[in-house]
């Protein structure tokens, strides 16, 4: 973001002026990357086809919309890089930290401790500590941000005592624009990057690039997420509706809820987008009787599903979703496939699950959100090391014109849950036990993933959501009232209880 200027009867001191805008998510890579405005121009997808019904300019060819559309995005792109060598160079200047570590002590709780032999065996338990064992960790965080942030943690260039509580109190960060300076030049620069490169570049649109960007996460080891996940290998987030509830409790009661929202009837023909580890729709199919076909692009996940969960009413394929055709279904749903559709690709989700869908169909999508609009920043360290070409859709991208064609029945929220369930999947590596073959970087990078996305859903920064929707026009003659059955009472309430005397 820009740089907001101090009103004259707030001015800055010197040292505060030339705060990092922490904005970096800050922390946090925090499993969604770092967003920009928007840019007042129109949205660009430069490698899409123009659909039926598009408003484009008669006559305007799609190859002449984009090279304008490409011009236009030169101007920040060029911007962003001169701003950036400024903002560098002023942190050269300024690579003491104090800046960084006077924002600190004024928005959080952190104690910022300068130690170059590291943290001690024995750290304090009554407070949040960041012990800095390279100075150059000031540097990587104003010039980099998120990445900065991420990357000098896997190098082993700083500890803490929590890194959870850490991560959450460097979000408190994010908005204090007011204390931006100079220094926060690199960072916006970054973000522009970021985005723009996306725009011209995106990974997503093929199937061969899609299925790249999934074999880079849930293609690295089956033995990692089988000791990870446990005996569901639910990689989603579970829903802990009730105290004391353990992770396979939650996981299955996360699988059921997809299914109730579902109201699935035996024989029901059921396609689930995007199919894990096959557990869900396994379940399902011995639960509730449906068949249930499953895509995905993991070969991994494939192979998994078929030699662990063979069931005779489960097909699973290896196979992009949008290559489905011919076949209609009475449900569709997708769990964590959506937040790697990516938004230039919403609307052809959409699409095809409309045209996969029967009129009285219902469709169920699981999904991780952010809170926060804006472009997405393609290069922040989520993206760079964890999850390659991801997204996370905000409630605007559900209020979009090609929304016109569903009627949204529910929207749940339940993010905290999702925090609880990176907690246990923390706990299940048992200190990665029987894993000893990741590297010491390795495990520093997948820990920090897991408690960066810990801390950032406990603040609601991002969430967790079922969607439940049904096709407009429909041929369903009720509402989907199983969602949100009434509870029953002791008492059966009578129209005489709210009876008023008319005088």
């Amino acid at each position: 973001m820009a740089p907001s200027a101090p009103s004259a009867r707030s001015a800055p001191s010197a040292r505060s002026a030339r705060a990092l805008p922490l904005l970096v998510g800050f922390a946090a890579c925090t499993a969604c990357g770092f967003v920009i405005p928007r840019p007042p121009v129109s949205t660009w997808a430069p490698h899409r086809a123009r659909v039926s019904g598009s408003r484009d300019a008669p006559g305007t060819p799609v190859s002449r919309q984009s090279f304008i559309a490409g011009s236009q995005l030169l101007l920040p792109f060029a911007a962003s890089i001169v701003t950036g060598l400024l903002g560098v160079e002023a942190v050269k200047q300024l690579n003491e930290g104090s800046a960084l570590k006077d924002l600190i002590k004024k928005y959080t709780n952190i104690t910022v401790v300068d130690a170059p032999d590291g943290m001690p065996a024995n750290p304090p338990t009554d407070g949040v500590y960041w012990y800095i064992k390279d100075p150059d960790v000031y540097r990587r965080v104003l010039v980099q941000g998120d990445l900065g942030l991420g990357e000098s943690y896997m190098d082993g260039q700083w500890e803490s005592n929590d890194l959870e509580a850490f991560v959450f109190e460097m979000l408190k960060l994010e908005g204090v624009k007011k204390d931006l300076g100079l220094l926060g030049l690199p960072l916006l620069s970054s973000a522009i990057v970021g985005s723009v490169s996306w725009l011209l570049f995106p990974t997503n649109l093929s199937a061969s690039g899609a299925k790249q960007n999934i074999a880079k996460h849930y293609d690295i080891s089956m033995k990692l997420y089988e000791q990870m996940l446990g005996p569901t290998m639910q990689y989603s987030g579970a829903y802990y509706h009730a105290p004391d509830m353990t992770l396979e409790q939650a996981q299955i009661a996360k699988m059921r809820l997809v299914a109730e929202k579902l109201d699935l009837k035996p024989g029901m023909k059921v396609l689930e987008l995007g199919c894990g580890f096959g557990a869900l729709a396994d379940l399902m199919a011995t639960e509730y009787g449906v068949e249930v076909t499953g895509v995905t692009l993991s070969e991994d996940q494939h192979t998994y599903a078929k030699k662990h969960f063979k069931n005779p009413l489960v097909d699973i394929r290896l196979q992009d979703y949008r290559s489905m055709t011919g076949q209609k279904f009475d449900r569709i749903y997708s769990v964590g496939i959506f937040e790697h559709i990516g938004r230039n690709c919403y609307e052809t989700y959409f699409e095809k699950c409309q045209e996969l869908l029967k009129d009285d169909g219902i469709m169920v999508i699981h999904s991780i959100g952010f809170c926060r609009s804006g472009q997405w920043n393609h290069g922040g360290w989520m993206n760079s090391y964890i999850f390659p070409g991801a997204e996370l859709p905000t409630m605007s991208h559900f209020t979009q014109n090609f929304q016109e064609k569903w009627h949204l029945e529910d929207w749940q929220s339940f993010g905290v849950s999702y925090a609880k369930t990176l907690r246990a999947w923390k706990d299940n590596l048992n200190n990665w036990k029987g894993l000893e073959e990741f590297d010491e970087r390795f495990r520093r990078m997948w820990e920090y993933y897991l408690m960066c996305c810990a801390a950032s859903f406990q603040a609601r920064r991002t969430k967790l959501w079922q969607l439940v929707y049904t096709k407009y026009p429909s041929k369903r003659q009720d509402d989907c009232h199983h969602i949100r059955q009434p509870l029953p009472r002791a008492e059966a309430a009578t129209a005489t209880r709210w009876n008023r005397e008319i005088t």
